[in-house]
C-alpha cells in the first residue's frame, strides 16, 4: 500500500504543471516559498526568478554574460560567473559560498523554452546551509543583447513606427 501512495503522488505531481522547484535546508530559516518562476535575458545578464505572490524575489539566480562567447546550454559556475541574490520577507538571502548553474534547454529568443537547475551553498553564521532548485520557463528577453539573434520588435509601440 505503502509504494501504491508514492506511486500515486508521483503521478500526480507530473500531471500537476509544477515546472519548477526549490528544496534545501536554507528554507529551514529563509522563506522560499514562491508563486512562479520567470527567466529573464537582459544585455549583461541572464535571471531565472522565483517569484512570491507579492512579487518579493526570494532567490534570483544570474550569470553574467560571458566574455569568451555567448551564454548556450551547458554548467556554469556561479561564484566565478554569477551569483545568487533575494529578499523574502524583509530579509536578505545569505551569502553564497558556492553555487553551479546547468542550463539544459536555452535559446537566446524570445518566447523560447528555458530549463535547467543549479545547486548552491550559503553561509549562515558557522554553518552552511544548501538550496536546490530546478526549472523550466519561458524566457522574456528584456534588453537588447550584443552578439544575440533575439527579435524584439515586439517591444515597439506601433505608433513610433513610421508609416509605410
Amino acid at each position: 500500500m505503502k509504494y501504491f501512495l508514492i506511486a500515486i503522488s508521483v503521478l500526480f505531481s507530473a500531471c500537476s504543471g509544477d515546472e519548477a522547484s526549490l528544496r534545501g535546508s536554507l528554507g529551514d530559516f529563509y522563506d522560499i516559498d514562491y508563486s512562479t518562476v520567470r527567466a529573464r535575458l537582459y544585455a549583461s545578464e541572464l535571471s531565472i526568478e522565483y517569484v512570491q505572490e507579492d512579487l518579493q524575489v526570494p532567490v534570483r539566480v544570474t550569470l553574467r554574460k560571458l566574455t569568451t562567447g555567448m551564454i548556450e546550454p551547458g554548467a556554469y559556475d556561479l561564484t566565478a560567473l554569477g551569483a545568487i541574490s533575494g529578499r523574502s520577507r524583509d530579509n536578505d538571502i545569505p551569502d553564497m559560498t558556492t553555487g553551479k548553474l546547468v542550463l539544459e534547454r536555452f535559446e537566446p529568443v524570445n518566447g523560447s523554452e528555458i530549463s535547467g537547475s543549479f545547486e548552491a551553498k550559503f553561509r549562515t553564521g558557522n554553518d552552511e546551509a544548501t538550496l536546490v532548485g530546478e526549472f523550466n520557463t519561458t524566457l522574456e528577453v528584456v534588453d537588447q543583447i550584443d552578439g544575440y539573434d533575439a527579435d524584439l520588435s515586439y517591444l515597439y509601440d506601433a505608433g513610433d513606427m513610421d508609416d509605410q
